[in-house]
């Protein structure tokens, strides 16, 4: 019986390395999600996993969200029809209504990852426009040209990145902020053009450049 899950054990190990290191996964994210899982009890932890597999444990969690998404999106995954893990993460926050909708957009590839990105906190700040109305929002504002500040999320804010996002709403309005994600302990912040001309205009008056005023933003 021992010899038998170990063997079982090495063979979800192999199969999970072969999914998690390539491009082109051999199995949909259900398999490998019901692999993590099966590891995960049978090492103890979702820690030991990441250690084994050798990637970390937020990104085994990305692969777990398939598990909370709708009977019928879970169908969509198991046959490929939608196959990326930061869509299937990102969608986890809709409800199974709206995922029907997303999935549509997606299929027909008129939503991408990057756009998912947007759509959710756009949806966390515009929580009376409907799905598709968040949609069309994402989708006109390809035609904007848009920037992007990265930087580190500090350890003491833990999971609170509402009170990070506030700390730029403080200074630039709706319309400025395109999105705001935390993906890897690593904060995207991305502008319009006047929003990113506002956050110099601020940093300037305090004598700094953008990078060290973000940074003290952040670290506040």
């Amino acid at each position: 019986m021992k010899e038998n899950n170990e063997k079982i054990r090495d063979t979800v190990i192999a199969r999970l390395i072969a999914n998690t290191r390539r491009k082109k996964r051999p199995d949909n994210l259900n398999k490998i999600a019901d692999d993590i899982l099966w590891l995960s009890t049978n090492e103890g932890s979702l820690q030991k996993v990441s250690q084994i597999i050798g990637i970390s444990t937020e990104m085994l969690k990305k692969f777990l969200s398939v598990k909370q998404l709708s009977f019928e999106m879970r169908k969509l995954v198991e046959e490929r029809k939608i196959d990326s893990v930061t869509i299937v993460h990102l969608m986890k926050n809709f409800n199974s209504e709206d995922q029907k909708i997303i999935a549509n957009e997606v299929m027909s590839a008129r939503l991408t990852a990057d756009d998912m990105k947007v759509l959710v906190p756009l949806k966390r700040s515009l929580p009376n426009l409907n799905i598709n109305q968040l949609i069309s929002r994402v989708q006109d504002s390809k035609d904007r040209k848009l920037y992007i500040i990265r930087f580190e999320v500090p350890s003491t804010l833990k999971e609170d990145f509402n009170l990070l996002e506030n700390r730029f709403k403080e200074i630039l309005s709706d319309k400025d902020i395109a999105s705001f994600t935390v993906e890897d302990k690593i904060g995207n912040l991305e502008l319009t053009s006047e929003g990113l001309k506002q956050l110099k205009e601020t940093a300037k008056k305090q004598n700094l450049s953008l990078r060290k005023f973000v940074s003290g933003l952040v670290q506040h």
